[in-house]
C-alpha cells in the first residue's frame, strides 16, 4: 500500500496558546509550565504518512533554542522562529502566516495527485492576514484540487470556518481534535511560576504513552 505524500505546515503560536489554555482549563496550570512533547506529536501527526515536506513556525522569545533544535533534528524546518530586528532595532515577528500561506499554495502547484497528497494543517487560525492570504484559503484550494487535508487544533483555537470546510469537501478535509490527546503531546514543567496574580506553582505531571491515533 502506497503511503499519501504529506506536507506538514505548523503554527506553533496557535498549537502552544491552545495547550497553555487547555492546560489551564484541564489542571490549572501556569502558561509558563506548558510544554509539548514533541515526540509524540510528531508521531501523531505524522501517522501512516510519508512526510515530503515539514515546516514548524511562529514566535517565541530569544533564548529558547532548544525548544526548536528537537524539532530539527525531527526534520522540521524551523528557521521563520527567529524574531528579527525591525526599523526601530527591536526584536519583532516576521511575516510568518504569509510565509506559510505562500509556501502552501507553492506545495499545491509542484504536486498533483496521483500520487495521493495531504496537507497536514496544525493550527486553528481562522483569520485573513494584512495581505489577505489566510490557512482557511489553502485548504480550500487543496480540497479543490483533490488533496486530503488533515487539520490538527484545539477545540479552544479552532475557528469556525474550518468545520464550514469540512461541511463543504467531507470527501478531502478532516478535523483533529487535540484535546483528545492532551496528556499524550504535552507535559507540566514543575516549578514556580511569576504571573500578574503573584507566584503560581506547579506539580509535575510527565507525559502520557502515546496510542492509537482517534478516528
Amino acid at each position: 500500500m502506497n503511503m499519501s505524500q504529506a506536507h506538514i505546515f505548523i503554527d506553533n503560536s496557535n498549537l502552544l496558546g491552545g495547550a497553555q489554555r487547555t492546560a489551564q482549563a484541564n489542571e490549572g496550570a501556569p502558561w509558563q509550565s506548558v510544554r509539548i512533547y514533541w515526540r509524540n506529536f510528531f508521531q501523531l501527526i505524522e501517522s501512516d504518512l510519508l512526510p515530503v515536506q515539514r515546516m514548524l513556525a511562529g514566535s517565541l522569545p530569544p533564548g529558547n533554542e532548544p525548544l526548536w533544535e528537537s524539532a530539527r533534528r525531527y526534520g522540521y524546518d524551523t528557521s521563520l522562529l527567529k524574531r528579527v530586528p525591525n526599523d526601530n532595532g527591536k526584536l519583532a515577528e516576521q511575516a510568518v502566516d504569509e510565509v506559510m500561506h505562500a509556501k502552501i499554495a507553492g506545495a499545491l502547484l509542484d504536486f498533483e495527485p496521483p500520487p495521493e497528497q495531504t496537507l497536514v494543517l496544525v493550527t486553528g487560525d481562522g483569520n485573513l492576514s494584512d495581505y489577505g492570504t489566510s490557512f482557511v484559503q489553502q485548504v480550500e484550494r487543496a480540497a479543490k484540487r483533490q488533496w486530503n487535508v488533515l487539520i490538527y487544533s484545539w477545540k479552544s483555537q479552532l475557528s469556525g470556518k474550518y468545520a464550514a470546510a469540512r461541511l463543504k469537501h467531507p470527501a478531502y478535509v478532516n478535523i483533529v481534535e487535540l484535546d483528545d490527546y492532551y496528556k499524550e503531546i504535552t507535559f507540566i514543567k514543575g516549578g514556580t511560576y511569576t504571573s500578574p496574580a503573584g507566584t503560581v506553582t506547579a506539580s509535575e505531571r510527565i507525559v502520557s504513552q502515546l496510542g492509537q491515533r482517534k478516528r
